[in-house]
């Protein structure tokens, strides 16, 4: 299983999260949204 970590720039700063409704919210906005597929930090059995 893996997860996503998003990120955009805004201004000089670039934003991180895992949240995908913050994406969802950026793009709306007109930012450049990049996801980035990673493992998850915890196990799940």
């Amino acid at each position: 299983m893996s997860e996503f970590i998003w990120h955009w720039t805004r201004g000089s700063s670039k934003i991180y999260t895992r949240k995908t409704e913050v994406a969802e919210e950026a793009m709306k906005d007109g930012m450049l949204v990049m996801g980035v597929r990673v493992k998850p930090r915890i196990l799940k059995y």
